[in-house]
């Protein structure tokens, strides 16, 4: 099925485009609001500026895919496959991510705000000013992603992981953070107001200049800086 072939069919009113193929179209601006992709392979297709609000796209294949300003309210996409993907300014707010692979994903001011990110796959992913308010990241893989004034005020970080994470700049207020790995991460000009920091593991941590821990729970009284050479992340 080719760009045209899609969008004609979906005007005549079909919706159930699942197990397609559709690798590499272009779709710029189209309105799919409510389609059914479920397990269709979209790589590297373009849809950025869309309307995909509501749409299926669970366990699809968005490999180097470009959604950039698009509009994924509330949309579907547990266990996709988003690796290397492109959603700059895209609104993924209040949508489904659960065990999604956005490793390497480009995600710069991305709205994830009240987001369901549990146990997804955030590896090296760019997260610089992305809104993760609210978002539900718990057991999620943040390892070496770069988050550079986020914002992740009252976000659910419960056993996510850190580790040489750059969250410079970043507001963590309310943030609960029990048992996350933030080993070898930067946590310069950090907002920690009131998070929540039982368990978390905070003794290698890169950098704490000017972090805020005003009313965080369990804030440490001193925390060991270690210079070292910065892991190499894994997936």
């Amino acid at each position: 099925m080719n760009a045209k072939e899609l969008l004609e069919s979906y005007a005549l009113g079909d919706r159930d485009f699942s197990k397609q193929s559709l690798i590499g179209l272009i779709l710029t601006g189209a309105n799919l609001s409510g389609a059914n992709f479920i397990e269709a392979d979209l790589e590297e297709v373009t849809l950025d500026v869309a309307n995909l609000e509501d749409v299926e796209f669970n366990l699809a294949n968005l490999i180097r895919a470009n959604l950039s300003g698009s509009i994924l309210i509330q949309s579907n996409l547990n266990g996709t496959l988003l690796q290397q993907a492109s959603l700059i300014g895209a609104n993924v707010s209040e949508a489904f991510l659960i065990e999604a692979d956005l490793s390497d994903a480009v995600l710069i001011e991305t709205n994830f705000a009240g987001a369901f990110l549990t146990s997804a796959n955030l590896t090296r992913s760019r997260l610089c000013r992305a809104n993760l308010a609210n978002a539900f990241l718990t057991g999620a893989f943040l390892n070496g992603a770069d988050l550079r004034g986020a914002n992740l005020t009252g976000a659910d970080l419960t056993r996510a992981n850190l580790t040489g994470a750059n969250l410079a700049g970043a507001d963590l207020s309310r943030a609960n953070l029990t048992n996350a790995k933030l080993n070898w991460a930067n946590l310069s000009n950090v907002k920690l107001i009131g998070a929540d920091l039982t368990g978390t593991y905070l003794s290698t941590l890169k950098s704490i200049e000017g972090t805020d821990f005003t009313d965080a729970r369990n804030a440490p009284n001193s925390v060991e800086i270690v210079n070292m050479e910065e892991p190499i992340i894994e997936e």
